[in-house]
């Protein structure tokens, strides 16, 4: 299953080899489900991942303060937090590192009924996953440690992303000749007087939004105790290849996401900001909920599918 096989396989190459997806708290929280799946099954993976974490040259100059601020019982899993997160941190402050492209691939969706005219544009060839195989390759043979600890962190960021559905898909329409960038290009409402936002920033941020340790850790507990979150019930951990969890997600943005290519939202049509479009509808009746239903069980995939164990 997923936790122990793709989980096990990269723990072993961590000690056995030579000497805005999701938003920021939405990987804080996916690292926390991780941390409790492994302090219930294989408590000493923790130690061998903090010690690899100490080597990312991040954490001497910012996670170490970090964990200085938390409860000494919270530390090892604040330590998990940043390093799911810091493939999102350095888009600003450490732009050598940055990768813009490792956090998605784009598989076309032209829907039935779009004339010849729309023309689809097949996925860059630098993408999610030929990041996930090249980090988990530097993982399991660098013998660098630096490169190693950069890698395993890459993996924690991009196991999530690949779990967000608009992170594995593009609009092809007449409204969108150009693709819609994981709905980035397509502005919504969720409520009436709400603010306007993109669809991507909207299934980005449907599980959470708040980097409070305790909020985060209460979230991830309460995830992992639901029953249809139980193991026994969650039969997609039966595939452990990233290519099968990127095509899962495709699969939610083209029915869920995208509504089988039914109308959703308004085109940005070049501005900066959704709140620069004259005006949107809403999101549809019911649209939210089914949205926050699935999130909540690709979250608890991608904890429990963490490849660190």
């Amino acid at each position: 299953m997923r936790p122990i096989a793709s989980l096990a396989f990269l723990m072993l190459a961590i000690s056995s080899s030579p000497a805005n997806a999701w938003n920021k708290p939405g990987h804080m929280l996916s690292a926390a489900i991780a941390y409790q799946v492994l302090q219930q099954e294989n408590p000493p993976t923790i130690e061998k991942v903090k010690t690899l974490l100490e080597k990312h040259p991040w954490y001497a100059n910012r996670w170490q303060a970090r964990l200085q601020d938390a409860p000494i019982a919270d530390r090892d899993l604040v330590l998990f937090m940043q390093a799911a997160r810091w493939p999102d941190d350095i888009r600003i402050t450490d732009k050598a590192q940055n990768r813009p492209r490792w956090h998605y691939i784009n598989f076309p969706f032209n829907p039935e009924g779009q004339p010849a005219s729309v023309q689809i544009r097949e996925p860059d060839p630098v993408n999610i996953l030929t990041a996930l195989a090249e980090n988990m390759s530097v993982v399991k043979n660098e013998n660098e440690v630096e490169r190693k600890a950069i890698a395993l962190a890459w993996l924690f960021h991009l196991v999530g992303d690949i779990h967000q559905p608009l992170h594995t898909a593009q609009l092809f329409t007449i409204e969108y000749p150009n693709g819609d960038r994981g709905g980035n290009e397509i502005c919504v409402r969720v409520t009436q007087t709400g603010q306007p936002m993109d669809l991507h920033r909207f299934w980005d941020g449907v599980i959470t939004s708040s980097s409070n340790l305790t909020r985060l850790r209460n979230e991830a507990t309460a995830l992992r105790g639901r029953q249809e979150f139980q193991r026994s019930q969650l039969t997609e951990l039966a595939s452990t290849a990233f290519e099968s969890w990127a095509k899962e997600s495709f699969e939610i943005a083209t029915k869920i996401a995208y509504r089988n290519g039914g109308r959703i939202g308004s085109p940005k049509g070049g501005v900066l900001d959704c709140a620069m479009v004259a005006a949107m509808p809403m999101l549809p009746m019911g649209y939210v909920i089914s949205a926050k239903r699935i999130a909540d069980r690709r979250m608890i995939l991608r904890g429990t599918g963490w490849p660190i164990c």
